[in-house]
């Protein structure tokens, strides 16, 4: 891709075995090679907090996975992390280490309840700041109440970070969602696009066209959004 080596995908669920994501190791190596495919060469791998979930299980997945793909000759690499559901327990679970920051860093990927309100995550955002760390709204486009009277630009303004989903930018002029993804992006509300993938017959990678259209339309933020953010979170 122009402007930078390759892409940089902080959301995926390539861990076999562990939640709704790859079902097998194969199907975890299928994963990788579609999206490396598509020129991602990097992966942060971030199962849900499932019950009985350990770090340990998580880690060890990741460096069989960082094994076959060495044997394989996959040019790519994998990271350890975790898509956190956001409750009162989180900072708790955190600083117990029970639960992966992204790649070893202060950076965590949180999810919430699409029916989450403003204030609640308003609220999410100070304590995980607070606690030292630094959040990344998993798939943004999926909070209703972020959508209205300027409250993602007032989070953002408060240190959240917002992460959306490349499939999010399918759709035309009357698609309502694809609509607002689109205008985020245009004026630099989004720090990280990647694929959330799963499965290989359900969310697979597929990100061309989704990078054509950042590209032609707020080709400004491709660099930063693609590669540079990510980046500084592998190098933390």
């Amino acid at each position: 891709m122009e402007g930078n080596e390759y892409l940089i995908d902080i959301h995926t669920h390539i861990v076999f075995g562990v939640d709704d994501g790859a079902r097998s190791l194969e199907e975890s190596l299928k994963l990788i090679d579609m999206a490396v495919g598509q020129g991602i060469k990097a992966i942060i791998a971030t199962p849900h907090n499932m019950p009985n979930l350990k770090c340990e299980e998580i880690i060890e997945k990741v460096n069989i996975l960082n094994e076959k793909i060495k044997e394989e000759s996959i040019d790519c690499n994998i990271y350890s992390g975790q898509e956190i559901f956001y409750s009162k327990d989180t900072i708790d679970l955190l600083k117990k280490k029970k639960y992966l920051t992204l790649a070893d860093s202060n950076y965590i990927l949180v999810e919430f309840d699409p029916e989450a309100t403003f204030n609640y995550m308003k609220m999410a955002t100070r304590e995980i700041i607070f606690a030292g760390y630094i959040p990344i709204f998993a798939h943004v486009e999926r909070y209703s109440s972020l959508r209205k009277n300027k409250r993602l630009e007032e989070i953002r303004d408060m240190g959240a970070l917002f992460q959306m989903n490349y499939g999010s930018l399918k759709g035309g002029i009357f698609n309502t969602n694809a609509c607002w993804c689109k205008r985020q992006i245009k004026e630099g509300n989004i720090s990280f696009m990647a694929t959330d993938m799963h499965r290989i017959d359900s969310r697979e990678p597929k990100v061309a066209d989704a990078l054509s259209w950042i590209s032609n339309n707020a080709s400004k933020y491709l660099q930063a959004i693609t590669y540079d953010n990510a980046n500084a979170i592998l190098q933390k």
